[in-house]
């Protein structure tokens, strides 16, 4: 008997020293990374189609070959198209720094652009920069500002191994063709043409050759 009432004063001290400890430190739980989430509304930079014609900073209709400020892609446009370069820094994703170069008709009536971005500690995979261009249609390209009014008709495989979305503006007066591609790991690139839909058919001719000259560098 005496040697199982030790064996029980033991075990008792045992569980008080043991709560002692648990209450002088406290398990400090380390909390769980939040992913990275684009704004709620939508950024001022670029804009969809309008009938307000810009400012030309062009002198020529003639055909000239452009390229975006980071190098990425070339294309033919005509020379009196309005050129506006918008260093977006991170305005769309904290861990993502982008830029847009935008051309816009003498008529405001359609609009060639291309936003890249390139990552800060992560790498592009297939789901990730899906997600990037839908954002980027639901935030730039949509009459709202948000999902739902924007709608793809179509998802095909362009040849130089970019994804193509054909999507049209519930709200908005106008339709649009989007490119995008991963280059390497960390750079995003979406190219895209918008026009309004009753853009004449010399527009819609330009935008016709702006895709077939596009070249990536």
């Amino acid at each position: 008997m005496k040697h199982y009432r030790l064996l029980s004063i033991f075990m008792a001290l045992f569980v008080i020293v043991s709560l002692a400890c648990v209450c002088g430190n406290p398990l400090t739980p380390t909390p769980a990374p939040v992913p990275t989430r684009p704004p709620t509304t939508a950024p001022s930079v670029p804009n969809p189609p309008s009938n307000n014609p810009p400012s030309s900073n062009g002198n020529s209709s003639n055909t000239v070959t452009v390229e975006d400020q980071n190098k990425l892609f070339t294309f033919d446009i005509p020379g009196d198209w309005t050129y506006e370069s918008n260093d977006l820094g991170n305005a769309v994703y904290s861990d993502v720094y982008m830029y847009a170069d935008t051309w816009t008709s003498p008529d405001g009536s359609a609009i060639v652009e291309g936003i890249s971005g390139r990552s800060e500690g992560f790498d592009f995979d297939g789901t990730t920069s899906t997600r990037v261009a839908l954002d980027m249609l639901n935030y730039y390209y949509s009459k709202t500002g948000k999902e739902g009014d924007i709608k793809i008709s179509k998802t095909s495989t362009a040849e130089d191994g970019s994804t193509r979305f054909d999507w049209e503006s519930r709200g908005g007066d106008y339709s649009g063709i989007s490119w995008f591609e991963v280059r390497g790991t960390r750079t995003f690139l979406m190219w895209t043409v918008d026009w309004g839909n009753g853009a004449d058919q010399a527009i819609l001719d330009t935008i016709d050759n702006a895709i077939n000259t596009y070249q990536p560098q």
